[in-house]
This record gives C-alpha cells, structure tokens and sequence, in this order.
C-alpha cells in the first residue's frame, strides 16, 4: 500500500507539473500574440552585404581602392568591395546606424561610387570626374560633395523624402533575449517625434519571393533609402512586427506600402485589423501575378523592374487614400450522419470564388509551395495557371453542376439560392 501511495503521488505530481506547465505556455503565447517587437539588424556586427556577380557600372572597391566587376555590396550603406575583403570592410567602414544618440543627425558619409551625373551639393560642380574612388555622397539624404566641400555640409535632413524617414536620432534601441544565445537581439524601444512638418513615415512591408521574385531586389533599394527596421520582410518575419511602429508611435499616421501579390496585401489587412490600428494607410506596390486589388486602386498591374524606386515613393507621397469595403464569409457545413466540419470565417478584400475558379488558385498556389523554382516568372505562372484551369475545368464541370443549387447566400439578412446561371431569390418567413 505504502508504495502504491508513493507510485500515485508522482504520478499525481508529474501531471500537475505538465498541467502548470501547458498553462504557462498558452499565457505566454497570448502574451506573445499581443506583443510584438520591430527588429533591428545589429549594424555594430558590420554590413548587410549581398553578393553581385556584375556590377552594372564602373564600381571602386571601398576597401582596396581598386576597379571591381564582381563583389559584394551592403543593401543599406551601398559601400562596394571585393570578395575577400568583406570582413576588412566591417571593421574598418561603419555601416548606416539605425540609431543614434545624437540630438542632430550628422551626414554619414560613403566614399565613391555616386551616381552617374551627381553634383557637389556645395559648389554644384560635377562629382566623380576621374576614374577613382573619390568624393563623397550621404547614405540618408542622397547629396554627394566633393571632398574639400564635405567640411561644409554639416546637419543632414534627409533630402527629399524626409516625410517618409524615422531619423535614427530619434530611435531608442534596446536588447531583448538571454545572453550568450542566438535569441539574443536589437528591437526598437521608443521613438520621439521628429521636428519634420507633415510627418507621415513609411513602412515597407514585403515578400522578396513574390511574383518574380523581384521583391529581394525592391527591399534591398527600399534599405537603401530608409531606416532599415523600416523594412520588413515577411518571409523571416510576420507583418505584426512591423506594425508595431504603429504602438510605438499611436498619434502618428503611418503609411504602409506593402510589396507583394493579393496574398501579401490581405495578410497585411489581416494584420492591421487583428491589432486594431486605426490610423495606417495602405499603398501597394504590385509584385504578384494577379495583383486584382492593386489594378483596382490605381497602383498598376504589375512590377515590371524598370520602376525607380524613387518614382514609387513619389506615389507614395502624393496618393490620394479612399475607404476599401472589406467582407466577413461564414461557412457553416450541413451536418452529415449528425457530425459537421467546423466552422469557418474568412476575409475577402475584393472578391471571392467558389467551385471551379477556387479549386484552381488552390492547386496553384500548392504547386508554387513545393516547386518554387519553377514559378519564377509572373509570365510563366499565367501559362501555368491557364494549363490547370484548363484541366480542372474539364475534370471538375461535372461536380460543380451539381454543387451550385446546393448553396445558400445570404446578403443584407436576404437569402438567395445559388444556381447554376443566375440566383433565386428563397422565400422569406415574412413573404
């Protein structure tokens, strides 16, 4: 008896323990869903360098001084060096502070490689006129100077698209996670009000795995121009993170400019009405293969990759913001044998697809889950899109014949019978 009172009392704490320790856990997780944190690249560690095969003009490396065809660049600072020469660059060149402690913003300044056809913000002479690494241009405010001129230029304003901007002078940094582990990370802490008339900052959220795989290439350009915590890719981080600019800063009208197909922008809507922002105005920069929504507001059909990402801040700029109806869909099933599927809501933006069109943009979007490599290009996932429509269709009229009558809309407390060409109207209990 004794070790039967012994055996039930382990077992009866292990199962509390497991019990307290479930608890726990889904708090946290509650916790965790009302709590985000906007990320921060560590750029003590050094640059954000990726790799180019060929650079597309003549480029210096910052390192070595010499010509380069190929090597790496940062996507935030935009510093060029050689291949070998990357880890030289992170401890002698400092990347693009995300935060400073400055009251007033200093320029920071990257030695050669300016634009074609830049002139000295000082004397308005041309930069760059040997074959060399020389003078200087601004990573925020975008002016070049001559290196006599440099000296002149003090405060930096951050050129043209101040508006758009957080400045680094007015961001608190702090660490979050343990010590010593891979956990361990920046995240923005607080944010001040900057001294910028008709301040309305930008964040950039996108997939760099949309459409044609041009959103790496759109995020890299948008790094270069804004703060990067700014600049939220969606494919390492949720878009919760980077809406919560929105808490950091609740008096503040934010402009998000989402990058991405019909996939991306609901997700992102999703988002912004599960945390309850009010204030955000959402811009689209198109780079799926449909981009319905994108047509519908004005924003084009397509990312063709020959846009300037200065032209699509320009529209970001001077867009004019119009309401967007949004639609809750409740699927309820018919109980078969006395058991039902649970039920289901969904979110449209600007339709919805039942049967046919529905059964083919789910097989779609499966197939570009398991092959990506194989829906690179926005012309190919058309041609492919067509190919399984094409046999859906013939496979599937059938089934949908029979499927149609047999669903119910119901719209304005209205209920109508779905069929096959056009809806009836169902009698009402007060007809």
């Amino acid at each position: 008896m004794p070790e039967m009172e012994s055996v039930s009392y382990v077992l009866v704490s292990m199962l509390t323990i497991l019990a307290v320790l479930v608890l726990v856990t889904r708090i946290y997780r509650k916790y965790r869903m009302r709590h985000y944190e906007v990320p921060v690249y560590n750029f003590h560690k050094g640059h954000r360098f990726y790799m180019v095969d060929m650079f597309a003009t003549p480029t210096y490396c910052n390192v070595g001084h010499d010509h380069i065809i190929h090597g790496a660049q940062c996507d935030s600072c935009g510093i060029c060096v050689d291949d070998h020469l990357m880890k030289e660059a992170n401890n002698r060149i400092p990347c693009k502070p995300s935060s400073t402690k400055e009251e007033q913003l200093k320029h920071h300044w990257v030695r050669g490689n300016l634009p074609l056809c830049s002139r000295c913000a000082v004397c308005k002479l041309e930069c760059e006129s040997r074959p060399e690494l020389t003078d200087l241009y601004c990573c925020w405010c975008r002016r070049a100077a001559h290196d006599d001129c440099a000296a002149k230029l003090d405060v930096c304003d951050l050129g043209k698209y101040r508006q758009l901007i957080v400045p680094p002078s007015c961001v608190e940094l702090k660490w979050v996670g343990l010590r010593g582990t891979r956990q361990r990370h920046l995240v923005v802490k607080q944010v001040k009000h900057p001294d910028i008339e008709g301040w309305t900052p930008l964040i950039v959220i996108g997939n760099r795995k949309s459409g044609n795989n041009d959103g790496e290439l759109v995020l890299r350009h948008f790094r270069s121009l804004l703060n990067t915590p700014q600049v939220i890719d969606v494919d390492d981080i949720p878009p919760e993170n980077g809406l919560e600019w929105c808490h950091l800063l609740p008096d503040v009208s934010f402009r998000v400019l989402v990058c991405g197909g019909d996939g991306t922008i609901g997700w992102v809507l999703n988002a912004i009405e599960k945390l309850g922002l009010k204030n955000p105005r959402v811009c689209i920069l198109p780079l799926g293969t449909g981009n319905d929504l994108s047509r519908v507001l004005g924003w084009g059909e397509g990312y063709s990759g020959d846009v300037e990402v200065s032209e699509i801040l320009d529209n970001v700029l001077n867009a004019r913001p119009v309401n967007l109806d949004r639609w809750t869909i409740d699927i309820r099933h018919t109980k078969h044998f006395g058991f039902a599927r649970p039920r289901k809501e969904v979110v449209m933006n600007n339709y919805a697809s039942l049967g046919v069109d529905a059964l083919v943009t789910l097989k779609f979007h499966k197939h570009r889950e398991s092959c990506p490599s194989f829906f690179a290009h926005r012309i190919i996932n058309k041609v492919r899109d067509f190919h399984v429509y094409e046999c859906v269709w013939i496979i599937c009229v059938p089934v949908c014949s029979a499927f149609f009558p047999c669903l119910i809309l119901t719209c304005n407390f209205q209920c109508f019978l779905l069929a096959l060409m056009s809806p009836q109207r169902l009698p009402q209990s007060g007809d």
